[in-house]
């Protein structure tokens, strides 16, 4: 997405995000609709997250059971992988047909396998479950909005495609937060942080036996002191 933002920029035309295509960043000539002098930023950019889709796919088959909906929850990871690499390779002005052929396997799919990650993951990780199912219908919607020319190409076409990514991204930083949780911060004791009545409690069980200690010497003190006839 800061690939996208970075190669519009450049630009000597105006680019519109909500009319003009993804696809348009990538060509590589220039004509009288699109001239994009950055696409190498913008082909890298689907190469590179073509690569750690495949990287997050190796890491996810850890997490999923093995069966069938695992079979093709990595197949279609993989295609997805694919798909988005060759989007890089083979930009727009290559000809429709071998755009498309690169760009669709990918389109479809990654509405697919967030449905089967959030039917696989329903009865062991409800959250995640819910936010792939969410994430799944934001896309169909744009790709049904997309296809219907409902909306503009370029926004219904983000619509259908950014939940992919922005799944990938969330998950993939929940999934480090709960790493570090149980590694680099399992030192540490957040929870007097969120409920400072603990804090008082704490500081007061540390502080009884001080006290006792102080009431006891004081106790001693005075048998030891001599009380004087009357």
């Amino acid at each position: 997405m800061l690939a996208e933002v970075f190669t519009a920029a450049a630009w000597k035309t105006p680019y519109s995000f909500a009319r003009d295509s993804i696809s348009s960043l990538g060509v590589t000539t220039c004509d009288v609709d699109s001239c994009s002098p950055m696409h190498d930023v913008m082909n890298s950019s689907f190469i590179v997250l073509g690569a750690l889709t495949l990287v997050g796919a190796v890491f996810l088959h850890r997490h999923i059971r093995s069966g069938r909906e695992k079979k093709w929850i990595l197949s279609l990871a993989v295609v997805i992988a694919v798909s988005t690499a060759a989007t890089g390779l083979f930009p727009a002005n290559d000809g429709t047909i071998v755009h498309w052929t690169a760009v669709l396997p990918g389109f479809i799919a990654r509405h697919v396998v967030l449905v089967l990650i959030a039917w696989h993951l329903w009865h062991e990780r409800r959250l995640v479950a819910v936010w792939s199912a969410l994430c799944a219908a934001v896309g169909v919607v744009g790709a049904i909005l997309m296809v219907a020319q409902t909306l503009h190409f370029g926004l219904g076409e983000r619509l259908a495609l950014y939940p992919m990514p922005t799944w990938m991204a969330v998950t993939g930083t929940a999934v480090l937060f709960a790493l570090a949780r149980r590694t680099v911060l399992a030192r540490f004791d957040f929870t007097f942080a969120r409920d400072p009545r603990r804090w008082i409690r704490r500081a007061a069980v540390e502080s009884m036996p001080t006290l006792v200690r102080e009431k006891s010497g004081k106790a001693e003190a005075g048998r030891d002191v001599p009380v004087a006839p009357v």
